[in-house]
């Protein structure tokens, strides 16, 4: 347990002219309605049944804000209706936002609400994908799966919701990328703004579309038309791929990307018929319920962005700081503690995978302390497992979030953990958590057999920018407690990283 004198623990263990359009929109509009008339009737009304597509992903779990995330839902629970729209009563949805919410984002398109807007966007771009080849094919199955997606708002300290549907290409093999080919989403109000922006989480308000350069190193050719109904589309035409948004009267917007040759495979499409594509998705009525107007928000240091092409923890610089990095960590630990192990360590981002999604830049290693202990599932003897993390600069703030809390802290108090922080007064901050949970362990010789399984991490947060963690786990007793990891944490070294690399605000 921890001192009850946060001082005597210190002592010992221590974020106005757009150029002509080439087409013709007035022409587009009004085809465009009459085609998803005629296609609304061949289909009856009924939406397109979903399945997943499979995407491989590899993430790494780390005490972070959530991103990105979906889960299923038993029958009961699939056929909820979502609350009835309402009309927000916020003055400027561009500086409001949603409280996160699991059980929101876990819906999937699976409410009343969410089935409306995928069987209208399977609709409505049906024909483009189809013709663009990215619709019926062993790739790219007949289906425009819809997740109820939310993203971080100034790092976590509001939400903004959306659903999204994409497709993606892999590029350059093992060591390669996703590449986003297509992409839709369709965003109630709150958290973004219509004006031209870097499309990037690093930003509040987001914007919705952007006319700088992003697929290539020139800025598109961007219109912006007032339509009579009340909307307004955006155009950005990069040449070799097209930006498409529309916001709507009742400050829904809609946003669309397609990569049609600017690397990779090429998936033709013609502007006019992507743009006759985003014309006909209707206006939609999403649930606002929870916007509320943001508040006071912490200033946080600018976040990294994902950048696919040229990944930072792919960099043959970035892994040799690691290695060396770890090299003096190893040996400062050894010195501490005799007979512990320690990986040469990964460089890892943690965070989204998409345009414009901020990650954490941090190095990763494991090994052991000889601190001995019995593993209750297998009955060995083993040296005490731990982990040694290191977050460099950008994107988050020192502290923990409270419970059920997400955020731009780097690390947040688990239930039923007792969680602790302090300053020391010249910068540094430092977090300790640790949990205690009773169990069972069921195995051949002992079914049923309880034991204690302990959880104890500390974080050191430097007054230089970057922090340095450390966690343990172990089964019954064993005397570690948090004098044993601040010791750790003294010992180890800054980590080696380019001061002069800082995450910059994307042009696009």
């Amino acid at each position: 347990m921890y001192d009850e004198d946060p001082g005597k623990v210190i002592g010992k263990a221590m974020p106005d002219t757009p150029p002509p359009a080439r087409f013709d929109l007035d022409r587009i509009v009004r085809d465009g309605y009459h085609a998803r008339r005629r296609h609304r009737a061949m289909l009856g009304g009924a939406a397109t049944t979903s399945v997943m597509a499979v995407t491989a992903v590899i993430a790494m779990a780390v005490h972070l804000s959530p991103g990105d995330a979906s889960g299923g839902l038993d029958a009961a629970e699939s056929e909820q209706v979502a609350p009835a729209p309402t009309e927000s009563a916020v003055e400027d949805p561009s500086v409001a936002g949603y409280p996160y919410s699991e059980a929101w984002e876990n819906r999937e398109p699976r409410t009343a609400e969410g089935r409306e807007v995928e069987a209208a966007l399977t609709e409505a771009f049906e024909p483009v994908l189809t013709e663009g080849g990215l619709w019926g094919t062993e790739e790219h199955p007949e289906e425009l799966y819809l997740t109820a997606r939310q993203r971080p708002g100034n790092y976590g300290q509001t939400w903004l919701r959306g659903y999204r549907a994409e497709r993606v290409e892999e590029v350059g093999g093992l060591m390669g990328y996703l590449r986003e080919v297509f992409q839709v989403e369709v965003m109630p109000p709150g958290g973004w703004t219509a004006e031209p922006g870097p499309v990037t989480e690093q930003l509040f308000p987001q914007h919705l579309i952007s006319d700088g350069p992003h697929y290539t190193d020139t800025a598109p050719e961007f219109t912006s038309t007032a339509l009579d109904d009340g909307r307004t589309l955006m155009v950005a035409d990069h040449g070799c791929a097209y930006d498409l948004a529309v916001t709507y009267p009742n400050g829904t917007g809609l946003r669309v990307g397609w990569d049609a040759d600017c690397e990779g495979t090429a998936y033709p499409v013609s502007l006019e018929a992507l743009t006759e594509a985003v014309l006909a998705v209707p206006e939609f009525d999403l649930d606002t319920t929870d916007l509320a107007p943001v508040g006071e928000l912490l200033d946080v240091p600018t976040g990294w962005v994902h950048d696919p092409q040229e990944a930072w923890e792919r960099s043959e610089e970035t892994w040799s700081m690691t290695e060396e990095t770890y090299a003096m960590a190893a040996e400062a630990i050894q010195d501490l503690h005799p007979g512990s192990t320690l990986g040469s360590g990964t460089p890892a981002a943690f965070g989204g995978g998409g345009r414009g999604e901020t990650v954490l830049h941090s190095y990763l290693a494991s090994g052991t302390l000889p601190f001995q202990y019995e593993d209750h599932l297998d009955g060995v003897t083993r040296d005490l497992p731990f982990e040694l993390r290191y977050y460099l600069p950008g994107g988050w703030v020192p502290g923990y979030s409270e419970i059920g809390g997400h955020g731009p802290y780097l690390t947040h108090c688990d239930a039923g953990a007792d969680c602790n922080m302090w300053d020391d007064g010249d910068g540094s901050t430092w977090v300790f958590t640790e949990r205690t949970e009773s169990r069972e362990a069921f195995t051949e010789d002992s079914p049923g057999m309880p034991y204690t399984e302990h959880e104890l991490e500390g974080v050191y947060f430097s007054p230089d920018g970057w922090a340095v963690g450390v966690w343990a786990g172990w089964h019954g007793d064993l005397s570690i407690d948090a004098d044993v990891l601040g010791d750790i944490l003294r010992s180890v070294p800054a980590p080696f990283y380019d001061e002069d690399d800082v995450p910059q605000i994307p042009a696009g």
